[in-house]
Formats: structure tokens, C-alpha cells, sequence
């Protein structure tokens, strides 16, 4: 059997149930043989282009692993649309459902009935939006996702701003959800992963799981034989005068969640399994642990990199996810990771954020109502920054400001910092160079800290017209 295939699919449709069709749509893909959907984005709602008045679009993309033909994955979106009652001969008329393959691996086809890459991927707003949501990192036409959005941003601003994000599309579950079994310890986790005979994606959280977590899990499910998570709230990780004795602990609803993602099994130890009475080895890394949230936790990251250190060597996974949300994490685990040459390949994936933008996280639940929309000066105040990136500006001092003027302007929002630095050396820039940087950002609303980032990229204006 052939390795499978990152391939991209965009849904879009603007007549009737649009959620629903979007949402049938994903249930038709996951029902494939030889596809597994590993990540969608957000549902944004924009203006139709051209043809007769008729309603707004929805429009999202869908990540894909498979070991299907590109030709027999564009004849299956092509049966999922007729199923939907989409009519082809019509065009830029109303649309029932509309699937168009944007991308299959590296493949390129050039046939009157199929062309990959889509030749009109990069000239539409509403295709580049969601589809950096869910791979910043995919490489089209020599360039990535994230790029292609910001040159397309730099010279056609109006397209991004009419798009409004308008739903989190349900990602179908497996057909018979199981609990996930639940190891208890290092020996059960042990027997476990001796009678594995694929590879195993892992996924370690501390709980409290929500749709990101779930995201993790279903990306390392249709990359991998079997699925592990871990859930632990890891005390070395957590300062005197911190949440660790607050912190949700609710693991009955998330094997519910895990079930519904497909995940075969849980590493839930205790404190004395990971931490053995007289333990007291700590890992330090230096570097990008330095600075942010670093200075404001001191010992935090030695606590995220001792248990990450641990439960890889335990584990042994031929991949481990991390959120993208948590960035200076993902630069602490990935040098960690590199230094002590551990297990597997650490897999980053983008941060999963809410129908209103605000990035999902297990604090949010300490937010009232009120603070929860006081919070969303957060992204507002990112969003505000890229788009000054993308339009040219290069100097960080100006991109912060920027992204301060946002948070000035929103009562009982407290900002600890803003920077922009270097995603692998977690190292403070003073001005944008051709790689893509990260502004950083971390704010406290009531009593609730809440961290963010956003790409930093400059629009050069090149790229398709």
C-alpha cells in the first residue's frame, strides 16, 4: 500500500443549511475508503463572486491524509455534490455544495477534467483564510499557504476583512465510538506499546480536554496505526501561587471526547508513577526557555520539560503533537527534544481557536461572560498586526504598538507583554526578515492569564494577480 497523501480540499456552498451540507460533506469524506480527515477550519461566511444576487457563501478547507488517486478523490468530491444536488453545468450561480481539490502532496495535473494545484486557489480570500488556519506550512506553487495569504493580503485587504468566521463545522467521529482503555501506570503503558504493531501518535495534555485537544488527537489519528494520550496535571510545572490545586480535572467527560476522536488508549498515572518518591531530577533547556513566560513562571518550563522528557521515553511514540497556542512550549519541547535526541518526530499544529476567535484553551472556562468578550481584544489586537505585516510593515516596535493601540482601547485587559521573536529560538527581533516571525502575546483578564500568537509575515505584493 502507498504512504498516504497530504491532499486539501475546499467545501463551500450558500444555499440552504449551509453548516449542514458543509458538515454532510466532511461525514462523506470520513466515510471513504483510504481517507482520513485530520484537521478542518473554521466555517467563514463571505460575499459570493460574480454571477447573479444570491446569498453569502460559506466557505472552509479540509485537511486529508490518503492513499487514494487524486483523480479518484476529485470523482468521489464530485459524487458527494451531486448526492447534494449540485449541478456543474451551472455556473457562478447558487451552489448546494461545492468541492474542489486544492492539493495533492507535491502531485501536479494539468488534464481538461482536473488541475492540481487548483489554479484559482491563490487568488481567493476565502480559500487562503481557512486554509492557513489548518496548514500555515503547506507548500503551493513554491511558496506556503502563509505566505501565499499575506501577498494576497498586501494587495486585495477588502477580501480578508469581508470574511466573518461563522461556524466550528462538527468533524464526524468514528462509527462505533470505544472508551479509550485507560493505563494506569508505566508497566501498563509498557504492555501497551509492546503490543502495538504500527506506528503510535501521541498526544500529552493535562486534561480538561476541549475541541483543540480533540484537533491534536484527530491529526495524530489519521497519521498514525493507534492514537495515545496522555493526561496528567503535572505538578513540577506549576509555581506557589498558581492554579494547580484548581485546575479541572474532568476525566470522565474526556475519555467521552477521546472515544468520539478514535483514540485507543489513555496514560492517566498518578503523581508517584511519573514522580517516584525521592525524585529529583530536573530538566533545564536553556534558550527558549529564557524571557516571557519564563521570567513570569520561574521553574515552569523545567516542569514541562522534565514530564515531556518522561513520558516520550515511556511512550515512545513515532510522533508527539503540541498546539501551536502555547509557543514558547513548542520551542522549549523542540529543542528538548533535539538536544536529548528522544523518540519519534515532534508534530506542531496550529492553534484552534473559536467561532469568535479566541483561542481555545482549558482557562477559558474561568471567564465570565463579560470578561470572555473583554478577551477578545487579544486576537483583535494580533489580527490587527498581521495585517499591518502583510501591508509592509517590517518593524517589530511599530507591529507592537500596533497590537498595543488594540489592547489600550479594551477596558480590564492587562497586557504582560507583546513581542515578536523568533519561533525556534524564542529569541526577540526587532524587525521582520523573510521567514515568517510570531508576535507573542499574553494578557490577564479578571484573574484568568490568557496567551496567544499569530504569524508575522510580510505581503511582497508577488504571487498571482
Amino acid at each position: 500500500m502507498s504512504a498516504p497523501v497530504r491532499a486539501f480540499v475546499a467545501l463551500g456552498g450558500n444555499l440552504g443549511d449551509r453548516r449542514a451540507r458543509l458538515e454532510a460533506a466532511l461525514a462523506g469524506l470520513s466515510t471513504t475508503p483510504g481517507v482520513r480527515v485530520a484537521a478542518v477550519s473554521a466555517a467563514y461566511e463571505n460575499p459570493p463572486v460574480g454571477g447573479p444576487p444570491q446569498p453569502p457563501y460559506w466557505n472552509a478547507v479540509a485537511e486529508l491524509r490518503t492513499t487514494r488517486s487524486a483523480h479518484e478523490l476529485h470523482a468521489r468530491l464530485h459524487t458527494l455534490e451531486a448526492e447534494a444536488g449540485r449541478v456543474r453545468a451551472v455556473k457562478d450561480g447558487p451552489r448546494t455544495l461545492d468541492l474542489d481539490l486544492l492539493a495533492f502532496g507535491d502531485e501536479v495535473v494539468a488534464r481538461p477534467d482536473l488541475r492540481v494545484p487548483h489554479p484559482r486557489a491563490l487568488e481567493r480570500a476565502f480559500v487562503l483564510a481557512p486554509w492557513a488556519d489548518v496548514a500555515p506550512d503547506a507548500v503551493v506553487g513554491g511558496a506556503t499557504v502563509l505566505t501565499h495569504a499575506a501577498r494576497l493580503r498586501a494587495r486585495a485587504p477588502a477580501a480578508f476583512d469581508a470574511l466573518v468566521r461563522a461556524a466550528l463545522l462538527a468533524v464526524p467521529g468514528v462509527a462505533a465510538p470505544r472508551r479509550p482503555v485507560v493505563l494506569g501506570d508505566a508497566a501498563a503503558l509498557a504492555a501497551w506499546r509492546a503490543a502495538v504493531a504500527g506506528t503510535v501518535g501521541f498526544v500529552p495534555t493535562m486534561g480538561a480536554l476541549h475541541e483543540g485537544h480533540a484537533a491534536l488527537a484527530r491529526r495524530a489519528r489519521a497519521e498514525c496505526d493507534a492514537t495515545l494520550v496522555s493526561i496528567f496535571v503535572n505538578p513540577t510545572q506549576f509555581g506557589p501561587n498558581e492554579d494547580f490545586a484548581r485546575y479541572p480535572r474532568t476525566l470522565e467527560a474526556d475519555l467521552d471526547l477521546l472515544a468520539r476522536v478514535g483514540v485507543d488508549a489513555v496514560y492517566a498515572p498518578s503523581v508517584e508513577d511519573l514522580y517516584p518518591t525521592g525524585s529529583s531530577t530536573r530538566v533545564e533547556v536553556a534558550g527558549p526557555s529564557g524571557g516571557y513566560e519564563g521570567a513570569a513562571r520561574p521553574g515552569h518550563f523545567s516542569g514541562v520539560a522534565t514530564v515531556v522528557a518522561k513520558l516520550l521515553l515511556r511512550a515512545r511514540p513515532d510522533r508527539a503533537y503540541f498546539g501551536r497556542k502555547d509557543a514558547q512550549q513548542v520551542a522549549v519541547v523542540r529543542r528538548l527534544h533535539r538536544d536529548l535526541d528522544l523518540p519519534g518526530r515532534v508534530v506542531v499544529a496550529p492553534t484552534v481557536r473559536d467561532v469568535d476567535g479566541l483561542a481555545l484553551s482549558s482557562r477559558n472556562r474561568y471567564l465570565s461572560a463579560d470578561e470572555r468578550a473583554r478577551a477578545l481584544a487579544l486576537p483583535r489586537a494580533l489580527g490587527a498586526a498581521r495585517a499591518a505585516a502583510a501591508a509592509g510593515e517590517r518593524r517589530v516596535s511599530a507591529l507592537v504598538g500596533v497590537a498595543g493601540s488594540v489592547l489600550a482601547q479594551a477596558p480590564g485587559v492587562v497586557p504582560s507583554y507583546v513581542d515578536v521573536v523568533d519561533p525556534d529560538a524564542f529569541a526577540p527581533l526587532a524587525e521582520l526578515g523573510e521567514a515568517p516571525a510570531l508576535m507573542v502575546a499574553t494578557v490577564k483578564v479578571g484573574t484568568t492569564r490568557l496567551l496567544d500568537n499569530e504569524w508575522m509575515t510580510v505581503g511582497d505584493g508577488t504571487g498571482p494577480a
